[in-house]
């Protein structure tokens, strides 16, 4: 008979300790993550651009349908903080994992979405269910990567999620004209499988605090007051600033706000640490970055009406002239993550600005003197000034958090990112409406442009410490 203390324990654990024995490990975890964002952001630039297709298919407006981009972006600046800190405090693999199966299952009921209201309600579910692994996965990645190497994961990090959505034009153009924008969501419910299949063989646990309470009523107070505000800037441009419901969301936004910091200034564990609010190196990469991704996601959901407009292509060719943009983006993210601890976060954060407000006044002219190429290059350069300052930014914010701060740093992030694109895309697509001139869209790229100057000022009242250990 054998004994079965010979055997070889091949259950879960045993195999995920294995793996973490190997030296190669820190770069397993990084590309399982990798794929896990890439299967949240894949759809973004195919699905911008045949929002005309998928409006005309659903018989709504153009303005309603820019809703399935702009939905999203809300719910994750609502659920990214609070998913990142309930990481911090019972382990991100877990809230992980949790996110993904959801997203899963959300993908796939996404494309049988029968009219307008259900595509923007089931994919903005879906996508805050995988957008709330986001904060646990950098959480992951940056637990096991030393200080002095985790620009460059950053960098990998941001030029993957910027690949992703190039991939998806490439595959999924074709496929939405030849099958449908239905198909699109069933190949994301796939990627999700495989990503959720590979993090549960994979991805670490980090140290849980199950001793320290969940601030309740600071995440109360944030939803309120973020869902207060964008709700009063997306309604007061489409309905007026004297609706009823613009005007209570007025009123509510300030007083919750401030209520959120009276309360995380008195409780003993806070939503976010007050510590953190006072902190320039946390603050002003968090505000600059969100200030540019205004102009930069707001020009971006933009750009396939221009198209449609002004030279009258289809789905397919939207998206591929749309390409250069994410893999501008994905290439200078790279570099970004090289540059950041060489040359400091200041330099870096500056210098993508002005290349994106130089890029968008490039496009501008382009659309304007409906000079394609001019337009396109544009376009390009937005991208890679955007990209080239994502890992520093990142990278800043996270290190003045500290190791056990990384979900809530990575949360707060996206929250205030996503805040700047839902109000870079409501007012640039508000701005825009039925217009087909060109002086409007060189009048709504110069906005764009406004943007990236604005996010310099307060990039330059950042540390510029070169971060190496």
């Amino acid at each position: 008979m054998t004994d079965d203390t010979d055997r070889p324990d091949t259950s879960l654990g045993a195999r995920r300790e294995a793996l973490r024995q190997r030296p190669d490990y820190p770069r397993l975890v990084l590309i399982v993550a990798l794929f896990g964002a890439a299967a949240g952001s894949y759809p973004v630039t195919v699905l911008s651009a045949s929002l005309p297709t998928i409006a005309q298919s659903l018989g709504t407006s153009d303005n309603t349908i820019t809703w399935v981009i702009a939905a999203p972006l809300l719910a994750f600046a609502l659920a990214t903080p609070i998913a990142g800190k309930m990481g911090d405090l019972h382990g991100h693999r877990r809230i992980y994992l949790s996110g993904f199966m959801a997203g899963c299952v959300l993908s796939y009921a996404t494309a049988l979405a029968w009219d307008v209201t259900s595509l923007i309600v089931l994919r903005t579910l879906a996508q805050t269910a995988i957008a709330v692994s986001g904060p646990s996965a950098m959480a992951m990645i940056l637990s096991i990567y030393p200080k002095r190497d985790r620009p460059r994961a950053l960098g990998i990090w941001a030029a993957v999620v910027a690949l992703s959505p190039a991939i998806g034009v490439v595959s999924g153009g074709p496929l939405i004209e030849w099958v449908g924008w239905r198909a699109l969501f069933v190949v994301q419910g796939t990627t999700v499988v495989i990503a959720l299949v590979a993090a549960i063989q994979i991805v670490p646990e980090t140290r849980a605090r199950p001793d320290t309470r969940f601030d309740i009523p600071g995440s109360v107070l944030l939803g309120a007051g973020t869902a207060s505000l964008l709700i009063t800037i997306n309604r007061g441009l489409n309905s007026g600033w004297d609706s009823p419901l613009v005007l209570i969301c007025l009123a509510v936004s300030p007083i919750a706000l401030i209520a959120f910091v009276g309360v995380e200034r008195r409780v003993a564990n806070p939503l976010i640490a007050p510590r953190l609010l006072r902190r320039r190196t946390f603050i002003l990469p968090m505000a600059a970055q969100a200030v540019l991704q205004s102009g930069y996601m707001g020009a971006m959901v933009m750009a396939p009406f221009l198209l449609e407009r002004r030279w009258g292509f289809r789905p397919t060719i939207i998206g591929l002239l749309m390409l250069p943009r994410p893999l501008a983006f994905a290439f200078s993210a790279r570099i970004g993550g090289i540059h950041d601890p060489r040359h400091g976060a200041r330099r870096v954060v500056m210098t993508g600005m002005f290349t994106f407000a130089t890029a968008m006044v490039l496009a501008g002219i382009g659309a304007q003197q409906r000079w394609l190429p001019v337009f396109i290059l544009g376009a390009a350069v937005a991208g890679a000034g955007s990209g080239y300052i994502r890992p520093a930014v990142a990278n800043s914010v996270t290190l003045a958090a500290g190791d056990d701060d990384l979900g809530i740093a990575g949360g707060s992030l996206n929250m205030l990112q996503q805040i700047g694109a839902a109000v870079g895309i409501t007012v640039l697509t508000s701005l825009m409406g039925d217009s087909v001139s060109g002086t409007r869209f060189l009048v709504l790229h110069l906005l764009a442009a406004a943007t990236a100057l604005v996010a310099a000022g307060l990039a330059s009242r950042m540390d510029d410490g070169r971060r190496q250990e």
